[in-house]
């Protein structure tokens, strides 16, 4: 029986599955960041290679039939020697089809629909807005980074929770988002002071991202628990959400949209809001993006076989 091998190469991880033509899965395999403009060539290699011979363990790689690699940054496969660079990777494991790449916000848009076209919204970290044309990517709102845009993102929300806390600290009016933030930060059991808000900011503008994207699900907690700040935050980050994609999507398009990534893909107010809003807004079938790994792997069986097989749905 043919098998095809579908690999998410992320930024922070890389995750490759096996699976049949009609989406059973025969392995799985997890390992490091693979994207090489993040990591370099070389390492983004090895950590791919790892999930990729996990995810094989004792299959003879004659039976992988074709595959298929989600990468950020795709130009850096036009350069021959990183090219080659993979080709060589492929052989050590025994493949023997050429290396096929995607850019990875197309898996995300077909870990949620069989469709050829239509839209993804992403916030993970980062966040942005693409067109999904005949399933290549033609057109992409935000996107920017942190510091220029990705704006409703992980690290936008984070930024925005500690931007309360720290004037409520300094106030003297901390309520549950400033007492979530500052432990999470300064650690349990922090007074909830302005000497401490100060400690927030120290440690924000030390290590921007990895002190503020894990802040993020703090607003949806502290939402959830009445706060009114957080509140605000939730709806706020939507708001940009939908801005970004009415960048992209004009307003009588009927094309499915696809929500992706972890703030809209975990339950809680940001999703809710983008939903809601969503459906006012466009008459079109929205849904969630599930296994982007696996989503490589459809594409590289070629798209055929029946999506829900791939992708049940509760």
């Amino acid at each position: 029986m043919e098998l095809f091998l579908g690999i998410d190469a992320g930024g922070t991880s890389t995750r490759a599955l096996l699976a049949t033509l009609t989406g059973e899965r025969a392995g799985q395999g997890l390992a490091g960041g693979g994207n090489p403009a993040a990591h370099g060539v070389e390492a983004a290699l090895a950590e791919i290679t790892a999930a990729v011979r996990q995810a094989l363990g004792d299959v003879d790689p004659r039976r992988v039939a074709d595959g298929v690699i989600g990468l950020a940054g795709l130009g850096a496969l036009e350069d021959p020697a990183v090219h080659a660079a993979f080709g060589r990777a492929w052989a050590a494991c025994g493949l023997r089809f050429p290396v096929r790449a995607v850019e990875d916000p197309l898996l995300a848009f077909v870990a949620g629909t069989p469709e050829p076209s239509g839209h993804v919204l992403l916030a993970g970290t980062g966040a942005g807005a693409l067109r999904v044309e005949d399933r290549r990517v033609t057109r992409v709102g935000d996107a920017l980074g942190w510091l220029l845009g990705d704006e409703g993102s992980g690290f936008w929300l984070g930024r925005a929770a500690a931007r309360a806390a720290v004037r409520q600290l300094t106030a003297g009016t901390p309520g549950e988002l400033a007492r979530l933030v500052t432990e999470a930060v300064a650690g349990p059991g922090a007074a909830l002071t302005p000497r401490t808000g100060e400690i927030v900011i120290i440690r924000a503008q030390a290590a921007p991202v990895p002190t503020l994207a894990p802040l993020a699900p703090l607003v949806a907690r502290a939402a959830e628990a009445g706060d009114p700040a957080a509140a605000g935050i939730a709806e706020a980050a939507a708001d940009r959400l939908l801005g970004t994609l009415a960048g992209v999507r004009a307003p009588g398009e009927t094309t499915p949209i696809v929500l992706a990534g972890g703030v809209l893909t975990a339950d809680g107010p940001v999703r809710e809001h983008v939903l809601r809003r969503c459906a006012d807004r466009w008459s079109a079938p929205i849904s969630v993006a599930g296994d982007t790994a696996a989503a490589a792997a459809w594409l590289a069986a070629g798209a055929e076989a029946p999506h829900t097989a791939w992708f049940p749905r509760p």
